[in-house]
């Protein structure tokens, strides 16, 4: 039962015959990956109406409050004279502070799109590197699968040649011994197989009910030649929508500190009135007012200075994320390189030779001109070998990845 599940499992690796109609989910593809999260991720629906209460928000900060209804009446009791008046007032903003406030909003407003950017950035590549992950995992299944094959194989020589006398029963049963090592392999790369799986349902927010074992991968990995200029990530660095969306928070709070300013000057009034409606008495009216800031000290001088250091505190933000973007930027890319050189020194000349190696030995073993160590010990070579090379293009996957987060384009998985 296990090995015909992990017979199904493996099968992934063979999907490019697969229809690319993915709007079901018997395929899943990177890009049908990316999909799903962006309408499943909480964090990305949360930023969304956030973003649309804070749209709202620029309106609600003009500075243009309810008007008020006022009756006045004088002289109650007073048989000789009674005064009565109803008016309509309006209170309002300076019309400079509106401004700034309005300004300072839509800044916000422009702060969080820009993180709603970055965000969608950094779930493509959350989910980009799960699927590199489940990849990586599906090819050493096939390795360990091929490690079973080795094996079997090389008990099956072994037995023989001890049954005709050719080598000892010791030979027989340490092949033995490594076939059931190399079973072993099998199984954990089957659990690292199934665990790959259900990180990448779960960095996508697939439905546990839609979670099945015939799904399918169309996506795999495989070595793509991209040259990448180190000069180009760190001049894209300026235009990142991290680093975007903090001068949006620095530029906010600098309208905060002219909208601090501003509560220096007066607040307006103005009122429209109907008085002593009586006979003979019927006048309109109008006044007009303003606030005086008499307790400056406590008040406005205050609020300026809290909008100063919201002001500084926010240019140091920036400051912060601006090295440490440029300092991860730098080590991602050196990463790069290095896998990429690693990559092509496999491809190159450590592959061919190991596999060569192998198929050597074993022609050897099975002429008796080897004995078993050598035969074992060349096929190990040549595991590692595959293992390391599927690490390695791993690893440069995802480095590439990372990087895209930076030049904000798509390189691979596109």
């Amino acid at each position: 039962m296990f090995f015909s599940v992990l017979t199904l499992v493996l099968s992934f690796l063979q999907v490019s015959s697969i229809s690319t109609d993915t709007s079901g989910l018997s395929a899943l593809s990177v890009d049908k990956a990316l999909e799903i999260a962006y309408r499943q991720n909480p964090q990305i629906n949360r930023l969304q109406y956030q973003i649309r209460a804070q749209k709202k928000e620029e309106t609600l900060s003009i500075g243009l409050y309810d008007p008020e209804i006022r009756y006045f009446k004088e002289g109650i009791g007073n048989q000789s004279f009674s005064e009565q008046r109803w008016s309509v007032s309006q209170s309002m903003d300076f019309p400079l502070n509106s401004y700034f406030k309005v300004k300072q909003q839509q800044a916000l407003t422009r702060s969080l799109e820009l993180q709603l950017q970055d965000l969608k950035y950094q779930v493509k590549a959350d989910v980009k590197a799960a699927y590199a992950q489940l990849a990586f995992t599906l090819k050493s299944g096939a390795l360990a699968r091929e490690r079973v094959d080795l094996f079997e194989n090389l008990h099956q020589a072994a037995q023989a040649r001890s049954d005709m006398g050719e080598s000892s029963e010791i030979d027989a049963m340490q092949a033995d011994l490594q076939l059931q090592e190399a079973r072993n392999s099998l199984e954990s790369a089957f659990n690292a197989i199934m665990n790959a799986r259900y990180d990448l349902f779960q960095t996508i927010g697939l439905d546990p009910e839609e979670q099945t074992y015939d799904i399918g991968f169309t996506d795999t990995l495989e070595y793509v030649i991209v040259e990448i200029n180190q000069e180009e990530v760190m001049n894209r660095l300026d235009e990142h929508p991290r680093l975007r969306q903090i001068r949006q928070e620095v530029e906010a709070s600098t309208f905060g500190k002219k909208r601090a300013k501003s509560a220096y000057l007066p607040n307006l009034s103005a009122s429209y009135y109907r008085q002593d409606f009586g006979n003979g008495f019927d006048f309109y009216g109008f006044e007009v007012g303003v606030s005086i800031p008499l307790w400056f000290a406590t008040r406005q001088s205050q609020q300026v200075q809290q909008a100063n250091a919201l002001e500084s505190a926010a240019e140091w933000k920036y400051e912060d994320a601006r090295l440490l973007m440029k300092k991860q930027a730098e080590q991602t890319w050196h990463s790069y390189e290095s896998s990429k050189n690693n990559i092509e020194r496999f491809q190159e000349n450590i592959q061919a030779k190991s596999f060569e190696l192998v198929q050597m030995t074993q022609k050897g073993y099975s002429l008796g001109e080897l004995d078993l160590l050598t035969l074992l010990e060349a096929q190990r070579t040549y595991l590692r070998t595959q293992e390391s090379y599927f690490q390695t293009l791993r690893d440069y996957y995802l480095t590439v990845i990372d990087l895209e987060r930076f030049l904000q384009s798509d390189i691979i998985f596109n």
